[in-house]
This record gives C-alpha cells, structure tokens and sequence, in this order.
C-alpha cells in the first residue's frame, strides 16, 4: 500500500503514474511542470472521470491548477506546442 500523500505536496512522476496510469509524454511533461498539488491532480482526475458531483456542486467550477490539469487530461492532442505555459 502507498503511503499517504501530503495534500500541498508538489507532484511526481509516480504521483501521475498512481493517479492516471498511462499518459502520453507530454501530458506528464505539463503536468510536471505545473505548479499543481498531488490534491489538484486528485481533483483534476476526479471531474474528468465523471464523477465531479462527488466532490461538489456543478455550480462550482474548477479554477486553478485543477482546472488547468482537467485541460490537459482530457486533451486529445498538445494544443499548447512547444512553448509552456505563462
């Protein structure tokens, strides 16, 4: 079993494998050079698997790095390129 995560804790590789399974290089590329939290990915996976009506209401939208996680999970292709986010 996996020991427990610190909620504020900045992700890794394994943070995203645990999480996600497998992503395209890329997304773990931009995910890893986020500033988001093991929380917001955990979020993140929460509301792209469906399932954001347990975590809240839908009157309540993802902001932050959890919204910007979701854009990249759900992402068919790299829509940002080379460049990283500013």
């Amino acid at each position: 079993m996996r020991p427990a995560k610190a909620p504020d804790a900045m992700l890794t590789d394994e943070d995203i494998m645990h999480l996600c399974g497998e992503l395209p290089e890329w997304k773990i590329a931009r995910i890893l050079g986020s500033e988001a939290t093991y929380e917001d990915l955990k979020t993140a996976m929460t509301w792209a698997g469906g399932q954001d009506d347990v975590i809240g209401p839908a009157e309540h939208p993802l902001a932050g790095e959890a919204a910007y996680l979701y854009e990249i999970i759900t992402a068919d292709e790299d829509i940002w390129g080379e460049d990283q986010r500013t």
